[in-house]
């Protein structure tokens, strides 16, 4: 999947030390919580740092939620990690997500 710079779309106020790279792509993303059913759904990357990902998202997710990256039509999981915040954004909600780090096996 190829991704794009795009600076005109990152959040204003940083809350960490490492800076954000604004990038543009997309995703399907499978949430899972302790409580209720999982929900897949595709997300519109938005910015990337070192520990995680910032996406826009069209479902509301709940921070702790558990969260696995699929794309390029493969069915195999790219990434996973946690959801660190869900803010709403007009008819959407920006999340931040940790990502975790993958171990070789």
């Amino acid at each position: 999947m190829p991704v794009h710079l795009d600076t005109s779309d990152t959040l204003r106020f940083e809350r960490r030390a490492s800076g954000r790279t604004p990038v543009s792509g997309s995703v399907m993303a499978l949430f899972a919580d302790q409580h209720g059913p999982s929900v897949l759904t595709r997300l519109e990357l938005v910015d990337s740092s070192h520990d995680g990902l910032g996406f826009r998202s069209p479902v509301e997710v709940q921070p702790g939620d558990r969260f696995t990256l699929y794309s390029g039509g493969i069915p195999v999981a790219h990434g996973a990690g946690t959801v660190a915040r869900c803010i709403p954004e007009g008819s959407h909600y920006r999340l931040g997500v940790r990502c975790e780090q993958r171990r070789a096996a």
